[in-house]
C-alpha cells in the first residue's frame, strides 16, 4: 500500500476518520487505489496507527458517498468505473444543478460574486489536479448554497467526487479544455448582469462538454 499518495504523511499526524477518509479518497480520485480493490481495515489502521474504530467510520464516508461498496464475504470495495456510472452521474448533474443555480444566482449579492471569483483564479492557478476539482466544487458551491437546498447541495457535492474519478484522468492526460478559466468566469459576469438564463445555460453546456471529453477518453481506453 506504498503507492497511495503523497496526502498520507500530513494525516499520520492527525489520525481522525475524517482525515483517513480523505487520504484514502485521494487515493481513489487519483487511481492509486484502483476500482476493485478490497480495503482492508487492519492495513489501513496499521497504515495510520490507529484502531479499527475510526477507520471503519472512514470507510463508512467513502461508502456513503459512492466510492466504495460493502460486499458481503469481501467487506469494504472499490467501486469500478464503468460509462453507464459516468452516465448516471452526468445526467443528475445536468437535472440538479440548473434547478438549484436559478434558487440562489438571484440572491447571490457582489461579495458573493467575489468570492466565486476568488475560489475560480485559485483553481487555475493551482498545478495540484486534486486541488482544483476540490476548488472546482467549491466555485460551483459558491453560487449554489443561497439556494437553501442542503439536501440538494449534499447530493451534488457526492457527484463532484465521483465524477472526479472520471475528470482527474482527462486532465492529466490531455489537460483543461480551451477556455476553461474564462467560460467560468463568464458564469459570474452573467450573473452581474442579470442575465440568469445565460449564465444557467453555460452551467449546462460545461456539464455536457465535460462529459463528452470524458465519453471520448473512455472509448479511447476500450480494448478494440
Amino acid at each position: 500500500m506504498s503507492t497511495w499518495g503523497d496526502g498520507f504523511s500530513d494525516v499520520l499526524r492527525r489520525s481522525t476518520p475524517d482525515l483517513i477518509a480523505e487520504a484514502l479518497r485521494r487515493a481513489i480520485l487519483t487511481g492509486a487505489i484502483t476500482g476493485g480493490m478490497q480495503l482492508k481495515q487492519n492495513d489501513v489502521a496499521a497504515r495510520f496507527g490507529v484502531s479499527v474504530v475510526p477507520v471503519r467510520e472512514a470507510f463508512q464516508r467513502l461508502v456513503a458517498e459512492g466510492l466504495a461498496l460493502l460486499q458481503p464475504n469481501r467487506g469494504v470495495t472499490v467501486t469500478v468505473m464503468s460509462d453507464e456510472d459516468f452516465q448516471e452521474i452526468a445526467e443528475m448533474r445536468s437535472l440538479m444543478e440548473p434547478h438549484v443555480f436559478r434558487l440562489s444566482a438571484p440572491r447571490l449579492t457582489p461579495s458573493h460574486l467575489a468570492r466565486s471569483q476568488e475560489i475560480l483564479q485559485r483553481a487555475a492557478e493551482t498545478d495540484d489536479l486534486y486541488r482544483r476539482a476540490e476548488l472546482h466544487w467549491e466555485f460551483h458551491r459558491s453560487l449554489y448554497e443561497l439556494a437553501e437546498r442542503p439536501r440538494a447541495l449534499a447530493q451534488l457535492a457526492g457527484l463532484y467526487t465521483c465524477i472526479n474519478r472520471y475528470l482527474l484522468p482527462v486532465w492529466s492526460k490531455i489537460g483543461l479544455s480551451a477556455g476553461w478559466t474564462n467560460s467560468h468566469m463568464t458564469i459570474i459576469e452573467s450573473v452581474r448582469r442579470g442575465e440568469i438564463d445565460a449564465a444557467t445555460k453555460l452551467i449546462v453546456d460545461q456539464i455536457a462538454e465535460a462529459a463528452n471529453r470524458v465519453r471520448d477518453q473512455l472509448q479511447l481506453q476500450k480494448p478494440v
